[in-house]
Order: structure tokens, then C-alpha cells, then sequence
């Protein structure tokens, strides 16, 4: 099954998705920061990787942008939510200057790792009361 890494910027969304072995498929997405946007890169992703693609997002992520796991979720597709620092701990795997991309990658890459695969907790999808 693909996996998704959604990496953050001040200017946008970073989508990059691996295969089962690790292997970038495809350029990675960009696209502006809004719940539209989150929409549109979802739904790229989703048409070219399938609807079984899980995506990975860091904690801080997730507290910035709610839209982007919030509407995954409400598409049916799986999140799991990584920790900014364990992710910060594995920066240097990437480069001394990590792009966006590279970053993307690394989240994608997360649920591949057997020794990391228990630092990834799945979003549970909350049910508004009212």
C-alpha cells in the first residue's frame, strides 16, 4: 500500500507518496494552505495512488492545518500522526538542509520502518455532537 507524507511550509502543502518499497512515485504536490487546497491535493493523490493510500502527518502539522487530516478522515483514508520531535530527531537522515520534498518523503517513508512504526498513532475520527 502507498503511503502519503504531508509536509507543511509558510506557503503551502508538500504531498509525497512512496510505494511499499520506499521508492518516491512521482514528482511531489504542491499546493496553497486552505481547506480547499487540502481537498485538491487529496484528491490528486488519491486518483494517481488509490484510495487505500494512508497519509502521515506530524502533530504540529496537524494543530496548524486541522483541515488536512479532518477532510482525509472524512474521506475515508487513514492518518497517522507522528511527532514533531521524533521527526526532528530523524532530519539529519535527509540532508544538513532538508527540502520540503525530502521531508515529505521521510513521513511517507515512516510507516516502512519497522522500529518507528509504533511512534505513528492513527487520528481517530471525532463526531460532532451538534
Amino acid at each position: 500500500m502507498a503511503s502519503c507524507g504531508l509536509w507543511l511550509t509558510e506557503r503551502g502543502i508538500v504531498a509525497a507518496v512512496v510505494d511499499d518499497d520506499g521508492a518516491a512515485l512521482g514528482p511531489a504536490l504542491v499546493d496553497e494552505r486552505s481547506a480547499e487546497a487540502a481537498w485538491d491535493v487529496l484528491t490528486r493523490v488519491e486518483a494517481h495512488h488509490g484510495l487505500d493510500c494512508d497519509f502521515v502527518v506530524t502533530d504540529e502539522a496537524l494543530a496548524a492545518e486541522p483541515d488536512l487530516s479532518r477532510v482525509a478522515t472524512g474521506r475515508g483514508s487513514r492518518v497517522l500522526v507522528v511527532s514533531a520531535a521524533t521527526v526532528g530527531g530523524l532530519r539529519g537522515l535527509v540532508g544538513a538542509r532538508p527540502t520540503s520534498r525530502r521531508l515529505a518523503l521521510l513521513l511517507a517513508r515512516l510507516p516502512l520502518c519497522s522500529i518507528l512504526r509504533d511512534r505513528l498513532m492513527p487520528m481517530r475520527v471525532q463526531l460532532e455532537l451538534f
